[in-house]
């Protein structure tokens, strides 16, 4: 791949995060979230939008597993005792998210893992508001997660509506990043 012809993609993809930083500025929104997921949809999706469904039941995954270790870590602290607890709920979701890869539909354990970590970057980061794990603040967190992948979803069109315009063939459409990605 060219620099000339790779360039209308980057600026795309700079337009977007431009435009996310203004909107989600304006409505004083938290603009880190929906990074997390764009990033997914190319690092564990490897940018195929038959992959976008599992990563948006990842990321729903990931949200719910962070919440309950939230909502047991008081149960579990009365039992295990307060330097136990949160390793015990943590080696829990982590088995679990693992052991997911053995599904068809649940298997995207990145998007678990990226959204079980931002969940409490998100919380424990003072992001969800003076009322910390609510309702609103997950579904919140939720949605700018969907923004996310919606800006991967995005870009991957963009890329595919550049390269097309451009008549690039189809082997040479590869970045290094693409072809280190196919040789692990």
């Amino acid at each position: 791949m060219t620099f000339g012809k790779f360039l209308p993609v980057a600026a795309s993809v700079g337009v977007l995060a431009a435009l996310w930083v203004a909107i989600g500025s304006a409505y004083a929104l938290v603009l880190w979230v929906p990074f997390l997921s764009w990033a997914l949809v190319f690092g564990a999706g490897a940018g195929k939008l038959s992959r976008v469904p599992k990563e948006l039941i990842g990321l729903v995954g990931g949200t719910v597993a962070g919440a309950l270790v939230v909502y047991l870590l008081p149960m579990f602290s009365s039992v295990l005792g307060g330097a136990l607890a949160l390793p015990v709920l943590i080696f829990i979701a982590a088995t679990l998210i693992v052991l997911l890869e053995l599904t068809n539909w649940f298997e995207l354990a990145p998007a678990y893992f990226f959204s079980f970590a931002g969940w409490f970057a998100y919380l424990f980061g003072g992001f969800a508001g003076e009322g910390g794990m609510t309702t609103s603040s997950l579904l919140m967190y939720t949605v700018l997660l969907f923004v996310g992948t919606g800006f991967g979803v995005a870009t991957v069109l963009l890329r595919k509506f550049w390269l097309d315009m451009m008549k690039v063939p189809m082997d040479q459409r590869q970045t290094i990043f693409d072809k280190e990605r196919k040789m692990m």
